[in-house]
């Protein structure tokens, strides 16, 4: 039975109906986090139908693949349609639903259609990012380029820059300022003559090209223009100058566009997205109906009206004041602590609170800026036995260069390591490939002989030339002086001199953010190295390999659970909720960055990704603070982070395990107050001092010590599995336990669930 117009109309606001039935001509959206943008999109497109418009004529797209299936799931339960099969992928007009896609699955299809137009064959196939790689490397070799001076990460870094910009080589070509820059133009125009000598893309040139397909072939532009006469755009602060391009061409005729999209969520300026194409809508389109979707249907208002407080700082935004039918609420906790590990700690006790409250781990977040923050939280989760789940990333111990390094150090440890020698053998790369691996094998196989021998016996293999041997001579030089070392310094220092006799930094940072990340990936394993600088040095090095050992294998364990935390950074976010949101290390050169602190534009960026980890919760909101950390093998001493402090005091709960600091927080709070002739309430709730403080305690103790004693040998401890035992020994964080069943332990005390007793 098909859906009559008040069908399609019931249960969206005042403003939503405005987006789904004010059809013709151009639209600008601007939707508030949690808005309900995706049902308003979606009515929109079943009313057009509804009132005569065909399928084929309407256009969505979206950025992922997921969104627009979502998208099409919504409009055929709407519609009543059933799930449409066998239609052909590379056509259009055809069928009972509209096209709906990615920028790039949308090209791809004009493309193959159309692209002979353009001079090239419609059988073109698209390099992948391996594929990339490979092709500047061998473009790097025939300029007699060395890949150390100029990474081929870093140059397909630049070279998508350019096309997401819709710069060809000889517009990029002008705006190089120095040699550098010439030198990366250089191999962007070889890396396009070589894509159209193979007849292939990349994934920018599915887009350029078709905007290049459109400006060139006027009939063809026609074609589409008359195909598509209704176009929407979601997320459409994250599009980029040739997406830009591409929509504007295809709604130039009709001008019944509609873009939707919130410019306070625009976090993706590294991807090359562009906010100006939504901020400058109304210029481009005088004409434009705007609508704005204030009200929220995710947050409670506390937690609304603190992130509103948030964002409002930054200058030239569209003005909206989120609000929700959801008054009451928890107010937002701001959480000061001592270190990095109380910090994790606190994290995990809120989340088993709100566990305990409203049950399920999967409706609960822990939010951070960096990858590296990852590390505490996950030890934070073994410990206390919480599953956990990493999105968009792998674990800490699991990712590749944080195993490159335990590689080497297990082989310093245990030179018969085959599999850790294989594994650093071409790390960073020193051109060792798998054939001459393959013959190291062979050689070490026939004279039944170890891999590290072999490698000290290389000049005597005939079948590696000599700058192989050269190059495989360098490598063991290295590892034999390494050795040495080992049996004279800690882990820490061994790891120090490691990383900068193999140029591991220079290798992992290639101008490329993927890079930055892996550096400070590595910098943090040399922070859990630091609590092993007090034994000797030979124990250091077990000892530390040992606890990273023990934490993969417990880490095994808790895999593939449906029940579980999750753990992302803010970037990966956006879109998603969660009934508990936790942001860490919201403080000064973590949260806004340090890379961002001297830039206007990149500030205000880092305030739009508070404000989208903000907008996340629907419950409770938690934010984290730390006097002192120690990140990325470093100890900092950082101001709290600026963000929180334009968040007024009335809209958040404070606390802190420093009663200094709550003392601090009460007398201005009362301060404030008297200036304003209101009753003044030295101890309000905002100023909590958490019980573990006496308030009557002499101010010259050291007050921020941590309330839990250090375990020692020879203490009586409780293990929920093994129950009671005593400590035999510690070595940094190893402990040998022995338990009262008779068993002996090695655990990582990290992330051993145990306690005093």
């Amino acid at each position: 039975m098909p859906v009559t117009e008040s069908a399609l109309l019931n249960g969206v606001n005042d403003e939503q109906r405005k987006v789904v039935t004010q059809t013709q001509g151009p639209s600008l959206i601007i939707a508030g986090a949690g808005s309900g943008k995706t049902r308003a999109l979606t009515h929109r497109i079943a009313y057009l139908m509804e009132q005569g418009v065909k399928p084929w004529q309407i256009l969505a797209v979206t950025f992922t693949n997921k969104a627009a299936k979502e998208m099409k799931e919504r409009i055929g339960n709407l519609l009543e349609i059933e799930e449409e099969k066998n239609v052909n992928p590379f056509s259009f007009g055809s069928g009972k639903m509209p096209t709906s896609g990615t920028f790039h699955s949308i090209c791809a299809r004009i493309l193959r259609r159309e692209i002979e137009h353009i001079g090239m064959d419609s059988h073109f196939v698209i390099y992948d990012t391996e594929d990339q790689r490979k092709l500047v490397k061998e473009i790097l070799k025939e300029m007699h380029i060395d890949d150390k001076e100029l990474k081929p990460r870093a140059v397909l870094s630049y070279i998508s820059r350019f096309k997401s910009e819709a710069l060809l080589p000889t517009e990029a070509e002008s705006q190089a300022s120095d040699s550098h820059m010439k030198q990366v133009v250089a191999v962007y125009k070889k890396y396009q003559h070589a894509l159209k000598q193979s007849n292939a893309l990349d994934f920018d040139d599915l887009i350029l090209e078709t905007v290049r397909l459109f400006n060139e072939c006027p009939n063809v532009l026609n074609k589409y223009q008359e195909t598509w006469r209704y176009i929407h755009v979601d997320e459409y602060q994250d599009t980029n100058h040739s997406q830009y391009l591409f929509i504007s061409l295809l709604a130039q005729k009709y001008r019944n566009l509609c873009v939707i999209g919130d410019p306070d969520q625009s976090i993706y300026s590294f991807r090359g997205a562009d906010i100006r194409n939504i901020m400058e809508f109304e210029k481009e389109y005088p004409d434009a109906l705007k609508i704005t979707l204030e009200q929220n249907y995710r947050s409670h208002q506390l937690i609304l009206d603190a992130a509103d407080a948030v964002i409002s700082v930054n200058p030239d935004r569209p003005k909206k004041s989120m609000w929700s039918e959801k008054k009451e609420g928890a107010l937002p906790i701001l959480n000061e602590v001592e270190n990095e590990k109380k910090e994790a700690s606190e994290a995990i006790k809120a989340v088993q609170e709100f566990h305990r409250k409203h049950g399920h781990f999967k409706n609960q977040v822990i939010l951070y800026r960096t990858n590296a923050q990852s590390r505490l939280f996950e030890e934070a989760c073994l410990r206390s036995g919480i599953p956990y789940r990493i999105v968009g990333g792998v674990k800490f111990y699991a990712r590749r260069e944080v195993k490159d390094v335990l590689a080497y150090l297990q082989v310093l440890l245990n030179p018969n390591d085959a599999l850790s020698l294989l594994r650093i053998i071409n790390v960073p790369a020193r051109k060792i490939g798998l054939t001459t691996i393959g013959k190291l094998q062979e050689y070490s196989s026939i004279n039944k002989i170890s891999l590290w021998k072999t490698l000290h016996d290389v000049e005597e293999i005939q079948s590696i030339n000599q700058p192989t041997k050269e190059r495989l001579s360098s490598f063991i030089e290295i590892l034999d002086k390494l050795k040495i070392q080992s049996e004279k310094v800690t882990v820490l220092e061994l790891a120090n001199s490691l990383l900068e006799k193999i140029g591991m930094e220079s290798w992992l940072r290639d101008e490329t953010e993927e890079g930055e990340e892996r550096w400070r990936n590595v910098q943090e394993l040399l922070s859990v190295m630091q609590k092993y600088n007090g034994l000797d040095p030979l124990i250091s090095l077990t000892s530390f390999l040992e606890e990273v050992s023990l934490i993969s294998e417990v880490d095994s364990l808790n895999e593939g659970l449906d029940d579980a935390l999750t753990l992302m950074t803010l970037h990966l976010c956006k879109g998603l909720e969660f009934n508990h949101v936790i942001i860490a290390g919201c403080e000064e050169g973590i949260f806004p960055h340090s890379n961002c602190m001297l830039n206007k534009e990149q500030l205000e960026e880092e305030r739009r990704l508070m404000y989208v980890g903000m907008t996340r919760g629907k419950m409770e909101l938690h934010m984290l603070y730390a006097r002192t950390r120690m990140l990325w093998g470093q100890t900092q001493s950082n101001e709290p982070s600026r963000f929180i402090y334009d968040i007024p005091d009335s809209l958040i709960e404070r606390r802190s395990d420093n009663v200094l600091s709550a003392f601090a927080w009460a007398s201005d709070s009362g301060f404030k107050k008297a200036k304003q002739g209101k009753d003044i309430e030295p101890f309000r709730q905002k100023a909590h001092i958490d019980a573990e403080f006496n308030q009557d305690m002499d101010f010259d103790d050291d007050i921020n010590q941590d309330s839990e004693a250090e375990l020692a040998a020879g203490m009586r401890i409780r293990h929920p599995s093994f129950g009671l035992g005593i400590i035999k020994s510690i070595r940094g964080d190893i402990a040998e336990i022995q338990f009262d069943s008779g068993e002996s332990k090695t655990l990582a005390l990290s992330i051993a669930p145990i306690e005093r007793v």
